[in-house]
């Protein structure tokens, strides 16, 4: 006997909203001088954190690092998030855009994890990511938005159809479009709200401060330990970055690009 339509529609209901909540991560970046910090948190279900360092690609490159938890096959781990020699970062976090047509007559995206890596090998701007995003169809990522920031504080927002760059001292980013999202929407996510609302307060680029400000948009569900996995804190004057694993902020493991990079190619667990 065929089950009851409204059971498969509840199951479906059910499903999207576990993989929604599943992938769900946030951001922050603050300039204050001459420093910008880029703070990202992952939250995924996964246990499987990586950090890794690539060297230059070729003549007119810079060596990079990426975070990333979750195995692309040949490809190696997917980037969620990394930094360039020339202190430019970025970060992946799914979100919702209602579909519309791509952009037609522009370069099709076949490997997106590469796609991705490139972008930070060859840019050292957000106005050349920018420039670079804008040969492809984006729209290929019709569940994600992307922030990328740089070492001068700039910062650009890619979502599935539109490119924004911005120059605000402080800026938070979750799970959502901010071109289509209303600030009383936005302020329903938890995270994005208490990351807001911690900055109203007061603002500053030590790595205390923002380990405060990284923990309090963390989050922490019951469901099979999916919280935030990893905390990254990228100091993009300095080249460095301190990782928290699970939300833990009572260690960190700090990483300089630059000596990582001596080492030649490697990735840590």
């Amino acid at each position: 006997m065929k089950k009851p339509f409204w059971k498969f529609l509840f199951l479906t209901l059910i499903l999207l909203t576990v993989n929604y909540e599943a992938s769900a991560c946030s951001g922050y970046k603050i300039t204050l001088g001459d420093k910008t910090i880029f703070g990202s948190n992952e939250d995924a279900w996964r246990v499987t954190p990586h950090i890794w360092f690539e060297n230059r690609v070729g003549d007119g490159t810079y060596g990079a690092v990426f975070t990333g938890s979750r195995f692309d096959g040949v490809n190696g781990y997917a980037p969620q998030s990394g930094m360039n020699e020339m202190g430019l970062a970025f970060e992946r976090l799914v979100s919702y855009h209602p579909p519309k047509p791509g952009f037609a007559n522009r370069k099709t995206i076949t490997n997106p994890t590469n796609y991705l890596k490139d972008i930070i090998h060859r840019c050292k701007s957000v106005e050349e990511v920018q420039a670079y995003i804008s040969q492809y169809d984006h729209s290929f990522f019709t569940d994600d938005v992307f922030i990328y920031v740089d070492k001068s504080g700039k910062y650009l927002i890619v979502e599935p159809y539109s490119l924004t760059i911005g120059n605000e001292p402080t800026y938070v980013i979750a799970n959502f479009c901010p071109s289509i999202t209303s600030t009383q929407k936005a302020n329903k996510i938890d995270r994005y709200r208490n990351g807001t609302e911690f900055l109203k307060n007061s603002v500053d680029t030590t790595l205390e401060y923002c380990t405060v400000l990284s923990d309090t948009m963390h989050v922490c569900r019951g469901k099979i330990g999916d919280g935030t996995l990893l905390s990254s804190i990228w100091d993009l004057k300095d080249g460095t970055v301190n990782l928290y694993f699970y939300h833990d902020n009572s260690e960190s493991v700090q990483f300089d690009l630059q000596a990582e990079l001596r080492k030649g190619n490697h990735i840590l667990a």
